[in-house]
């Protein structure tokens, strides 16, 4: 496995916590940069996505657009992978029915990632992963396609505080190296533990960062949702995008 972490290449980044000429492993390790990253997602006059992904519609419910809105945040998606999803039956419908049970599930309404116990068996985060796992298994093949980035911004929409987004910049930021294609199990439960333990120490200042910031259908921006867009932008943009 390479062990290799992520180098910021800004020169002088004001989000190195070494002035950037060390390693990045934490979102702390951004506090310089990250209002500015935020600020720049956000701006409803800007390029990114923030001002059509971040709607969350009916939160108890997925309907086809709900599962097309990955493609906002960059991933292939459409109806070849979609479909299948409201077909009566088959590895889309399985697919499907596990994404359903994060959404009807009473304790994953209130259940906060940094604060969840990750364990698949039991508790709200054992559906989250269910549903990852599906995208797989289901069926014995699984939903081609379809895989743990997708589901998560699939999810995340409805359950923003409990549901991170699954994303190879911010799998990269953490273990050194890019996802394998097509991750939906054993992959994301190698981030998991790092993000949870990285933001429980972090919270507060992301917290106050985030706390002016309203999603354009007026929600408070999440923890989740605010770490991942620093953590995005300071990849996709650099420090000063």
């Amino acid at each position: 496995m390479d062990t290799t972490l992520v180098t910021c290449e800004i020169v002088g980044c004001p989000g190195r916590e070494d002035g950037g000429r060390g390693d990045v492993k934490s979102v702390g390790a951004l506090r310089g940069c990250a209002e500015g990253h935020l600020r720049a997602y956000t701006d409803p006059r800007g390029p990114r996505a923030f001002t059509t992904y971040d709607r969350q519609g009916d939160p108890d419910r997925l309907s086809p657009l709900d599962c097309l809105a990955p493609a906002l945040l960059s991933v292939s998606i459409d109806y070849k992978q979609v479909v299948p999803l409201f077909r009566p039956d088959g590895p889309g419908a399985e697919v499907l029915e596990a994404m359903q049970a994060v959404l009807a599930d009473k304790a994953c309404v209130v259940a906060d990632f940094v604060d969840v116990t990750l364990d698949p068996f039991e508790g709200p985060w054992s559906l989250v992963d269910r549903a990852l796992v599906a995208t797989g298994e289901a069926g014995g093949t699984g939903l081609r396609g379809l895989k743990a980035v997708a589901v998560t911004k699939i999810l995340h929409r409805k359950r923003p505080h409990l549901v991170p987004i699954f994303d190879r910049s911010i799998y990269r930021f953490y273990l050194g190296e890019k996802p394998v294609p097509g991750a939906y199990k054993n992959t994301p439960r190698r981030l998991w533990p790092l993000l949870q333990t990285d933001l429980r120490s972090q919270r507060e200042w992301i917290s106050d960062l985030a706390a002016p910031i309203r999603t354009p259908d007026g929600r408070p921006l999440s923890l989740l949702r605010a770490a991942d867009i620093i953590i995005w932008e300071h990849e996709a943009a650099g420090c000063g995008a």
